[in-house]
């Protein structure tokens, strides 16, 4: 099959997409998830893991992310959305065309304990990959703790490209 996503260097993921299998380079991937969106850039999000269906991203503490200045834990907002965050990366490792599009449909986050004045990692994997819809479920800690922070489901609309012929 041809391969929509020019691979420059680096790693390469394969993803299989409708019976068409697909690569790209994880580099690729890190620039559209730390680079391409502007918010990632304001939060220095990194991407620090991709394979078919699966995306682990981080982000790292920084005073402005507290929501609670008098015990120092991080805002509800910064983990969710790292939680979608990661649950759109896996979710782009099954796009195969650049005019692919990808959107959150609805987000549910549970908080489970408090985040701490500390770095957050979270993995995001694909549940069920449609053809116009994908389901993902994610999970957020800190980095070395076993202890969840928040567990969270997402549904992405996808909008695949059709060859015009």
């Amino acid at each position: 099959p041809k391969h929509v996503f020019e691979p420059t260097s680096g790693k390469y993921c394969l993803s299989k997409y409708n019976g068409y299998l697909f690569m790209y380079t994880e580099q690729f991937l890190k620039n559209i998830v730390e680079q391409y969106i502007p918010f990632h850039r304001l939060l220095n999000l990194q991407l620090l893991s991709v394979r078919e269906g699966f995306a682990q991203i981080s982000i790292p503490y920084a005073p402005e992310l507290v929501g609670d200045p008098r015990v120092g834990r991080l805002h509800g907002g910064v983990i969710s959305t790292a939680m979608d965050a990661a649950g759109g990366a896996a979710a782009i490792t099954t796009l195969s065309h650049q005019e692919d599009q990808l959107s959150t449909i609805d987000m549910r986050v549970d908080y489970l304990y408090p985040g701490q004045s500390k770095d957050i990692v979270v993995s995001g994997e694909i549940v069920r990959d449609g053809k116009s819809v994908i389901f993902t479920r994610m999970w957020a800690q800190h980095p070395d703790e076993e202890q969840l922070i928040a567990e969270a489901r997402a549904v992405y609309r996808v909008s695949r490209h059709k060859e015009r012929k």
